[in-house]
């Protein structure tokens, strides 16, 4: 499945409308692949994004780190 880039208007926020950061992709069990950019405090937000049943994968800036 194609990757979907996540836009700046829906983000939560401010800091990931700032430049800079970390990319994180986020794969979900039915193929769907949401890509997150501009992620200032990227493990705080993979843990955040862990409590989410559906995460099947997480890469953070293209290396895969769920499930090691």
């Amino acid at each position: 499945m194609k990757d979907l880039k996540v836009i700046d208007s829906l983000r939560t926020n401010e800091l990931s409308t700032v430049p800079g950061g970390s990319v994180v992709t986020v794969v979900h069990k039915d193929g769907k692949r949401l890509v997150y950019d501009k992620i200032k405090k990227p493990y705080s937000y993979v843990n955040t994004i862990l409590k989410n049943p559906s995460v099947s994968e997480i890469f953070l800036d293209g290396e895969k780190i769920y499930p090691q």
